[in-house]
């Protein structure tokens, strides 16, 4: 399998994969949107010449927003529903957690089921005083400093991309 940044001829590639794995279209929408309005670090993982997964991260919004933090936020992150369960998804959240680190981010966030994301280093985002603008129950909104220290002494919410609002 090949982890790689995606490029403009794997758009539809990645819609599709989008729209399978969360059996809509929003997802998809999502991610093309983003692509127009914000940086984003969007990668994608290949099998045999064909895209299986992808992984977006994109920028946040802190309500405090201290000098110099850069916090972005993991999503989405889909496989396609034939290759569930074969190590593409925690491939590609691996890769992207490096490529972050690479970009010097200094903290990401998620929303997504802690049994899956506490494995890659994720806490809850209340252990740094966080909380996410979505009415969400607090234990999927997670966060992880890329950083040592990023997050300390925050106490705020964050803010997705209004893109994320039609999801």
């Amino acid at each position: 399998m090949l982890i790689r940044s995606e490029t403009s001829t794997d758009n539809a590639a990645i819609t599709t994969i989008n729209q399978q794995a969360f059996g809509r279209a929003g997802e998809a929408d999502l991610v093309n949107q983003l692509r127009q309005v914000t940086p984003i670090i969007s990668l994608v993982a290949e099998l045999d010449n064909q895209l299986v997964g992808h992984i977006l991260f994109s920028p946040v919004q802190y309500d405090q927003a201290p000098t110099g933090i850069t916090i972005w936020g993991l999503g989405s992150l889909a496989v396609l529903p034939s290759q569930q369960t074969k190590g593409i998804g925690s491939a590609l959240v691996k890769a992207g957690l490096e490529a972050c680190r690479q970009a010097q981010i200094q903290a990401l966030v998620v929303l997504g089921g802690p049994e899956y994301y506490q494995r890659f280093g994720f806490r809850p985002a209340a252990t740094w005083n966080l909380r996410c603008h979505y009415p969400v129950d607090a234990k999927f909104f997670m966060a992880q400093e890329l950083s040592v220290g990023s997050l300390a002494g925050l106490d705020g919410t964050i803010s997705y991309h209004p893109a994320f609002d039609a999801v």
